[in-house]
């Protein structure tokens, strides 16, 4: 999504509303004992106790400013809202600490491509698997906070990315951004989805915008689930290892995608909408 002049003023009040050590620290106080919507309040007295304060006219303009947004006052006091939450969350997961960088380093994996092995990196964020021999595989890269490598070997890390980023892009697929729950739009390359275009699925209001071959998105419907377990498809496998659907397009007009997915045990022919929508699943055995 490119930022317009609403969103950009957005973010920049969301920033100046915490550019105040004394807003940190009423925010920081009500959040020490956050249990979510079960969250006790704390009084006015309490906060600026918390806070460290005695000037109630100072105090009341900077909690003046995070109300409604930050702050929700409630009959027995404030409570923090789950925008502050969120943010409190996305802090912890990206704080600066040491820079981690991790690679190139081996995984228990082959390149789909030349069936070398695959290595992984850990640059600026992002969890980063290509092959060590060719390039002709564009390999697998998505974000992973480093607070994810504590207590995971490298084989670990990998996994729990892959499965994150299926998580994801399926919840996307299905019209929900996994990060800020917005809209999304997907976008499939309907004139030439033969050649190995990625499908793109985009959020409307933030920045999460996902490539994907068309089958990825589809492993967390059941019934395509099932149909490629039921052909002998390892759903465990990373998603770079499973069977490349053979793609064509049945429909321009109502679109319908035809993927054709080779398992051991037979082929699963799965038929989506133009915005992978699932329309129907077939097994040939």
């Amino acid at each position: 999504m490119e930022p317009d002049d609403r969103t950009e003023a957005a973010v920049r009040e969301a920033f100046s509303l915490l550019d105040h050590e004394i807003r940190l620290e009423i925010l920081l106080a009500l959040l020490e004992d956050w249990h979510a919507v079960y969250t006790d309040p704390k009084s006015y007295a309490e906060l600026m106790d918390a806070v460290g304060m005695r000037d109630s006219g100072k105090f009341n303009y900077h909690l003046d400013k995070l109300r409604g947004v930050y702050v929700r006052q409630v009959e027995d006091g404030y409570v923090p809202t789950a925008s502050v939450t969120a943010l409190y969350r996305a802090v912890l997961a990206h704080r600066p600490t040491d820079r981690l960088e991790y690679g190139p380093t081996a995984i228990d994996s082959a390149c789909p491509r030349c069936d070398a092995t695959a290595i992984l990196r850990y640059e600026r964020g992002f969890v980063s698997v290509e092959c060590s021999a060719c390039d002709d595989w564009p390999g697998f890269t998505y974000p992973f906070p480093k607070n994810g490598f504590a207590g995971r070997s490298v084989r670990a890390v990998a996994r729990a990315t892959a499965r994150r980023a299926r998580y994801h892009i399926g919840l996307a697929r299905d019209g929900q951004c996994p990060f800020c729950a917005g809209t999304t739009t997907v976008d499939v390359p309907l004139d030439d989805v033969a050649d190995d275009n990625l499908v793109e699925i985009a959020c409307d209001t933030c920045t999460f915008l996902v490539g994907v071959e068309p089958l990825s998105p589809l492993l967390f419907e059941e019934r395509v689930a099932s149909a490629l377990g039921d052909v002998g498809v390892d759903l465990e496998r990373y998603d770079w290892e499973l069977p490349t659907p053979t793609t064509r397009v049945e429909s321009q007009d109502p679109v319908r995608l035809a993927l054709e997915v080779e398992g051991e045990a037979g082929t699963a022919t799965i038929v989506v909408d133009e915005a992978l929508g699932v329309r129907s699943v077939a097994i040939d055995r």
